[in-house]
């Protein structure tokens, strides 16, 4: 457990620093919705594509299509939870339904299992950024007209899944200059998430946030009746311990920046689902430690 705790140490106190030059003016909402664009289409992208350019084996193409099915089948799982405990409230619905797999699950993954692990979480990137673009929007809009699948497959996520597998499946060697850059991209990933995360609690109302009760029902969904479920489920699930802890990890995680993107682009309210991704991601500073430890345990 040392190295996670180190690892979510290191995410709070970034997520302090971004709060602090927000309060000192250095950072702003703009600066956000920047580090946002950037994570969303170019280091998320740069993470998944580089975990498949890796030397192809049977072994890991069996991984991938298992953590391709576990990953689909865990969505489904956190969208019917959140439907059926949460479905009155749209925005209480999306938050609880989608973690922050990309921004947050990375960083654990790779300080538990190794950076090579990312590749274990790839597909369940790829499937939830897709969720959240069909059925996200339709829980937020409640209509169908803002769904674009052909924006959806053309997303930076998605062709970076595909041109993964590509790579990994025509055994295209690592160039090592490629391999360098690549590298140095994907390194952005926790600072840039965390101080995006520590700007949006910074123009938060702590004392509100804190006192309004239906946050602390979406977080008990999020990050403890959900990840409860997840384990129970892998737990019968005949397959590598490494993956299931992957994956388990990515469902642990606390609420996804995208339910105040999207509620902004919507015309929602955005300050309470700033909330929601806040209070969980505070949460999760105790809430996940607690659930790898028991699926260390466990799995």
């Amino acid at each position: 457990m040392g190295p996670l705790i180190q690892q979510v140490l290191v995410m709070f106190l970034l997520m302090g620093v971004g709060f602090c030059l927000t309060r000192g003016k250095i950072l702003d909402a703009r600066s956000a919705r920047d580090f946002g664009k950037l994570l969303i289409n170019i280091v998320l992208p740069v993470i998944i594509f580089k975990s498949f350019w890796t030397e192809f084996s049977f072994a890991k193409l069996n991984e991938l299509a298992v953590t391709f099915s576990l990953s689909a089948t865990l969505l489904l799982l956190a969208a019917v939870v959140s439907h059926v405990l949460l479905r009155k409230w749209p925005i209480d619905n999306f938050a609880s339904a989608f973690s922050n797999a990309g921004f947050i699950g990375i960083p654990l993954v790779g300080a538990v299992l190794g950076e090579d692990a990312v590749f274990l979480i790839a597909c369940m990137i790829a499937l939830l950024n897709a969720a959240q673009w069909t059925y996200g929007q339709y829980l937020l809009s409640g209509s169908k007209d803002c769904v674009n699948l052909r924006a959806i497959m053309t997303s930076p996520m998605v062709l970076a899944l595909i041109a993964g597998v590509v790579v990994f499946v025509a055994r295209i060697p690592m160039i090592p200059i490629a391999d360098s850059l690549l590298s140095l991209i994907a390194a952005l990933n926790t600072p840039l998430a965390m101080l995006t995360l520590g700007i949006y609690l910074a123009q938060s109302d702590l004392r509100a946030l804190a006192g309004t009760r239906s946050l602390y029902r979406v977080s008990a969904v999020r990050l403890f009746i959900i990840p409860l479920l997840s384990l129970l489920l892998l737990s019968i699930v005949l397959c590598d311990k490494g993956i299931k802890l992957a994956l388990l990890i990515a469902a642990a995680t606390p609420t996804g920046a995208n339910v105040a993107i999207f509620s902004q682009q919507l015309d929602k309210d955005y300050r309470y689902a700033c909330g929601t991704v806040c209070i969980t991601t505070l949460l999760s500073m105790l809430s996940m430690p607690l659930m790898i430890a028991v699926g260390q345990l466990v799995l």
